[in-house]
């Protein structure tokens, strides 16, 4: 797409001397699985649904602020104008900041590894692609709720409102099939409840893997979906 690389080379570019946002992509993550190690005695049970939930909710704050930055600097004004075609645009920030969420789910894979000693029942691979495609999906939501935003703290105001609903109905606390019918059904709509049926599987072999294959496809249908919807209101903006 026209001009996805440059645009994707400039927001690295610009993070390099943001030690705020380069803190939570590397320190943030590292920091709370060392928390986690030191609050359960057995985290084995809980570290699939919580690095799923770790994952998503630092990616959504990574790409909510840092794509609100642009638009409140008007630096996406900018690029608007410029000879960027509206899906090269999306992508480039896609690009951009996937790069800052693939470090982030790395950080995750190395701290999980080194302070939860998680092994993964079925292969540290699949741990990563379910990895990538969390952030994706979290950084696809965060692009399109950081364009209704006009600040950072409107864009932290969405958080109770879209992600929390997600950690509680999400299976991280009671299965998603033990909720009552009215909380199943759109918990069953909910990216965060795949991630975590997904991440069951990798790392505790939690589920068949017809089901968690099924849970990769909706997750990539989230991804795609988030990322159509950016491309549609950029549209609109421009």
């Amino acid at each position: 797409m026209n001009g996805t690389i440059p645009v994707a080379t400039r927001i690295l570019l610009s993070l390099r001397g943001d030690r705020r946002t380069l803190a939570l992509v590397v320190v943030v993550p590292a920091f709370l699985i060392w928390l986690l190690s030191e609050v359960f005695a057995r985290p084995e049970p809980v570290a699939p649904i919580l690095l799923g939930v770790f994952v998503f909710f630092l990616t959504y704050i990574l790409t909510a602020i840092g794509f609100l930055r642009e638009r409140t600097a008007g630096t996406l004004e900018r690029v608007l104008v410029a000879p960027v075609s509206r899906s090269g645009l999306v992508l480039g920030y896609v690009v951009g900041f996937g790069v800052l969420a693939t470090v982030q789910s790395l950080v995750l894979l190395l701290a999980a590894v080194t302070f939860l000693e998680v092994s993964f029942a079925n292969g540290v691979a699949l741990f990563v692609l379910i990895e990538l495609l969390g952030a994706l999906t979290a950084l696809g939501t965060g692009v399109v709720l950081s364009l209704f935003a006009q600040n950072e703290f409107q864009a932290i105001q969405f958080i109770p409102v879209v992600i929390t609903p997600q950690v509680i109905l999400g299976g991280t606390f009671l299965p998603v099939e033990e909720l009552p019918t009215y909380l199943e059904y759109p918990a069953r709509l909910m990216p965060i409840t795949y991630l975590i049926d997904a991440m069951q599987y990798v790392v505790l072999d939690d589920g068949t893997t017809g089901e968690f294959w099924a849970a990769v496809v909706v997750l990539v249908g989230f991804v795609v979906a988030a990322i159509g919807v950016a491309r549609f209101v950029v549209g609109r903006t421009g």
